[in-house]
Order: structure tokens, then C-alpha cells, then sequence
């Protein structure tokens, strides 16, 4: 490939929305590709949006058959599309699934999402060589792409992540509660100079006020981060259910008046970097 990508397969919090009013942005949950320059293929949450992404992936001869997936936590709108992913039952693939979490340590997952009493699927169906990995390291490489985390503020914990490719950098900050009246540093420091900021922006200023501790941020607080930080663009993710195509599209128009270079996700958007 002569250059990477970052593309959106679900842009919703919380729960999946296929209202008529949701059309535009979408509404399946939490998902993003990112394709390097040397074809390493990393996926950023499994929510519903993997779905589509691995229907694509096996439509793809040229897809790497090692595939690596982050997970920001455990909260089931970014694991639900875990066994609707495709590649999962290929024996053509190696899914490499990393976390870490304080509270829940990634190797409860598989008894979690594999219980057949909840999803009729079971170890044994699995085609594909799968395994779970504890983030320990401040930092992993993947042959020349780095990927490091920060925590933040969330119910149970989460982590933002930080890619390095080919002198750019995407940050990927999801499900995240600031400080009242402050940022947290470790999403400003991990966000210094990006390229592409993807931050959380499930509320508005107003409707921010009467969530405290729903463990999100309101669209403000990410153009605040993007400007601290000195982040090139801004993507503004995980919208929240409630919120219709008029909405986000005016969360959008705000944020550009702060942040001119800021786009409100959508399923299918692409960024080339």
C-alpha cells in the first residue's frame, strides 16, 4: 500500500440505532479500521460495526490474514459484534485481541463472549486461531507501527490508544470523562500532535451537565484536547443514540467554529494518512 487509512465501520455509543432519523452518521456501534502503509491490518473496539468490516475483510484477497484488535474496554457496545465478525470462523486467520483493564482482566473475555447459554457458539466453532493479550508494556510494535495507551476516566476503566505509522499518528480516545473544569493530562499527552484525533463526543455542553459520571465527554471538551494538544483533525465519535442526524450535523458546525478541521464520523468515512 502507498499509504495508510483510517476507516469508520461503526460510529455509535451505547447501543446500535436503526432509527430513520440516524441514517446519515449510522448507527451501529464503536469500530474503526486502520491500515498501514505495509498493509498491518489494526482494528480500534468491536462493536456492530465489525460486522460489515469482516464481511469486507473476506471479500479482500489481499487482507493480511493476521489481524490485530484493540479494545478501549469491555463495555458490551464495543464487544457485541464480536461474534458476528466473519474472519472469526476461518481458519485462514489469526485474530490477536488486546486489553487491559484494572478491574477485568482480558483473559475472562473468552468465558464471557463464548458462552453458548447467551449466543449459540461455542470454542469449538471458532475456525480461526485466536488470542488474547494483556496490554503490560507502555508500548507494542507491530513490524514498524507502534501502539501505546493512556488511561482515562471511565465506569470500570479505558484506555486511549496511540498509532505511529510512517511519521503520522492517530489517537483514539473513546468513552471518556474529563475532570470537571479540567482535561485529563494523560488524553492531552497522548494526543500531542496527531495527526488525526478520534475523541468522544457523546454529549452536548448542556446535556454533559446532567451526566456526570456516565464516563463520556461532551464535544466541547474534544475540541479543547485537539487544540491543547495541537492535533491536525478532529473526529468526533461516539454519538450518542439519542441524538438524531440534525443534532450531530450542529454538534459538527459548533466544533468547526472552534476547531475548523473537525468531521463528525460516519459509517464509511475514510482518512488517508
Amino acid at each position: 500500500m502507498s499509504e495508510g487509512y483510517v476507516k469508520f465501520w461503526g460510529t455509535r455509543g451505547s447501543n446500535p440505532t436503526p432509527d430513520n432519523n440516524k441514517i446519515k452518521y449510522g448507527g451501529d456501534t464503536s469500530c474503526v479500521e486502520v491500515r498501514t502503509y505495509e498493509n498491518d491490518a489494526i482494528i480500534l473496539d468491536m462493536g456492530t460495526g465489525i460486522r460489515n468490516l469482516g464481511k469486507q475483510i473476506l471479500n479482500d484477497p489481499e487482507y493480511p490474514k493476521t489481524l490485530h484488535i484493540f479494545l478501549s474496554h469491555y463495555h458490551w457496545d464495543h464487544i457485541m459484534g464480536f461474534l458476528s465478525f466473519a474472519p472469526l470462523f476461518n481458519e485462514n486467520y489469526t485474530i490477536n485481541i488486546y486489553g487491559k483493564n484494572n478491574n477485568t482482566s482480558i483473559d475472562t473475555l473468552p468465558d464471557i463472549l463464548l458462552k453458548s447459554d447467551f449466543w449459540p457458539v461455542n470454542i469449538d466453532m471458532i475456525g480461526a486461531k485466536l488470542f488474547f493479550k494483556s496490554f503490560n508494556e507502555d508500548f507494542i510494535t507491530l513490524n514498524n507501527t507502534k501502539v501505546s495507551f493512556a488511561v482515562h476516566g471511565h465506569p470500570n476503566g479505558a484506555n486511549s490508544y496511540k498509532i505511529e505509522n510512517n511519521n503520522s499518528s492517530i489517537v483514539y480516545t473513546t468513552d471518556c470523562e474529563h475532570p470537571v473544569g479540567s482535561l485529563n493530562p494523560n488524553v492531552v499527552a497522548i494526543s500531542k500532535d496527531a495527526d488525526i484525533l478520534i475523541h468522544d463526543a457523546h454529549f452536548t455542553i448542556k446535556d454533559l451537565v446532567d451526566h456526570k459520571g456516565w464516563g463520556h465527554s461532551s464535544w466541547k471538551q474534544a475540541v479543547d484536547v485537539a487544540i491543547q494538544s495541537k492535533t491536525k483533525k478532529l473526529v468526533l465519535f461516539h454519538h450518542s443514540p439519542d441524538y438524531s442526524d440534525e443534532q450531530v450535523s450542529e454538534i459538527e458546525k459548533n466544533a468547526k467554529q472552534k476547531f475548523p478541521n473537525t468531521i463528525s464520523a460516519y459509517q464509511g468515512l475514510s482518512i488517508d494518512f
